[in-house]
């Protein structure tokens, strides 16, 4: 197969970008992996939080394959009901609070989460590029028993991941945890135009704290749709009647099993109103809202965005022909 300067141009900067990019990831003592280095002999690969993940199996990207390495049981990330959490995200954990068990020690600059770098280093040209990160919540602890379905994002931050220390306004609804203590994960996706596509989980020990006695339990959650103005790809105006209202799943993407987006290379989905996931407490995820229920069951089987799906599958082809050629 012929392929033009500039398309293997662009072929190659994909395959490349990855390699040189810092990533970014939320650093807690509560997540799985936080002392994860890429030297741990227990992966092949360098699986250290900030590595994003695409075109991996289900075992490699959910919760990132940091099974083997729970928290300490007695690390919990709390989540003040009705109020705002604050997580820390970096491109290093020597960039964070626990800059102390880092291997490059303490880098610190303020709230910029990539000391001495630009924004590149965090995939995007600028706070306007920025598309959004989430928090979501299972209502269990053990592990072993939960599904990417079982996922349920309640808060999110348009901004993220401009700053260090990030906002999540948590729904003022939100019920305690059984026992005292949920499974969380924090998700991202970033724009198309600053390096390669990928998909973001770190997963984390997470509790309820101050929640209403009488406090209704959560919706079933749905995957999410495409349903905001996107100018980008000449969609103009929001189409309301296609947003899934009400709990809404993660958004599961790139990856070789285990997706529920289907959207193509250069049209990821957003942890923004591009998928109705608004700015702040996701605030109709609990069954008080009569109609958000009905509407969750009437949902249609989530369909492929009209645009090209070009780029994402013969992207793929092109990857494996190059590197079959190496």
């Amino acid at each position: 197969m012929i392929y033009s300067v500039t398309r293997l141009f662009f072929i190659v900067v994909v395959v490349v970008v990855p390699s040189v990019y810092a990533h970014i990831a939320f650093w807690h003592p509560s997540m799985w992996g936080f002392n994860v280095t890429d030297k741990d002999p227990a992966y092949s690969y360098d699986n250290r939080p900030v590595v994003p993940l695409a075109r991996m199996t289900f075992n490699e990207w959910w919760f990132h394959n940091h099974l083997r390495y729970p928290p300490h049981p007695n690390d919990v990330f709390e989540l003040p009901a009705g109020k705002a959490a604050v997580a820390e995200l970096g491109c290093n954990k020597g960039a964070t609070t626990w800059w102390n068990s880092s291997e490059g020690g303490d880098v610190r600059q303020g709230d910029w989460p990539c000391p001495r770098s630009t924004s590149v280093q965090f995939h995007t040209t600028g706070i306007d590029d920025v598309k959004g990160c989430a928090l979501a919540i299972v209502y269990e602890s053990d592990v072993s028993k939960i599904k990417p379905e079982d996922f349920t994002v309640f808060s999110v931050n348009q901004t993220c991941v401009w700053h260090r220390f990030t906002t999540f306004q948590v729904p003022a609804d939100m019920p305690a945890c059984p026992g005292g203590k949920c499974t969380c994960a924090w998700f991202w996706i970033h724009s198309p135009d600053s390096g390669s596509e990928q998909m973001y989980m770190n997963a984390f020990q997470c509790t309820v704290a101050g929640s209403k006695h009488d406090a209704p339990a959560l919706m079933k959650p749905q995957v999410a749709r495409r349903c905001g103005a996107d100018p980008e790809h000449g969609i103009t105006h929001p189409t309301p009647s296609n947003c899934t209202h009400g709990a809404k799943q993660p958004l599961y993407w790139l990856q070789d099993e285990g997706n529920n987006m289907f959207e193509d290379y250069m049209g990821p989905p957003f942890y923004n109103d591009l998928y109705d996931f608004k700015d702040g407490a996701q605030n109709d995820i609990f069954m008080t809202n009569t109609k958000n229920a009905v509407q969750s069951q009437k949902r249609d089987i989530y369909q492929p965005s009209r645009f090209s799906r070009f780029w994402g599958n013969e992207l793929h082809a092109s990857r494996e022909t190059m590197i079959e050629g190496i």
